[in-house]
This record gives structure tokens, sequence and C-alpha cells, in this order.
């Protein structure tokens, strides 16, 4: 079909949450179906707006990119995020037993 472009993406490789929060993002120029196919993704890419398929894929490309660098930081930072959290919440039970 013409008017979309198939970015495929080894499943061993990407997260799937990473695909679908890059596809949300792309909603103001963009809608993305994602299939499973043996280990790969395929996004099928279908603009809304006008631009053209090439930077339509290299938008998406770079959106995931973006993701996966976000989960990896989430990753990396969850026992940092855990500590504050336990600490504040542990502050405020203290407070409300006195």
């Amino acid at each position: 079909m013409a008017d979309e472009i198939i970015v495929a993406f080894a499943t061993a490789t990407q997260s799937l949450s990473a695909l679908n929060a890059a596809a949300y993002r792309l909603l103001g120029v963009a809608t993305c179906q994602i299939d499973k196919s043996g280990d790969r993704y395929l996004c099928r890419l279908h603009p809304t707006a006008n631009i053209d398929l090439e930077t339509l894929r290299a938008r998406f490309v770079a959106l995931v990119t973006d993701e996966n660098v976000r989960e990896n930081l989430r990753a990396k930072t969850e026992p940092v995020r855990n500590l504050i959290l336990s600490l504040a919440f542990g502050s405020l039970a203290e407070k409300s037993e006195h």
C-alpha cells in the first residue's frame, strides 16, 4: 500500500512498551499498527498529516530510540526512586503516629 510504511524490529532486542509509547507520540501525524510476526514486531505507519513516508519512518525510529533510553534510565534509577519514596512515606507515617 502506497500510504503506509512498515518498520520492523527484533522482538529479542526491542520492547513492545517502547514501540507503543513511540506510536502514541506519533498520533498527531500518523497512526501505527503493531503486529508480531515470528521474531519481529512489524509497525505499520499510516500518515494522517502531510508528512512523507521517509520522514515519518525516521521520526518513528527516533521516538523508539528515545523511549528505549527512557526505559533504561527508569530501570537504572528505580532503586533510588524506591528509596526516596520509602523515606518520604516513612517520615509521613512517623508524623501521623505522634
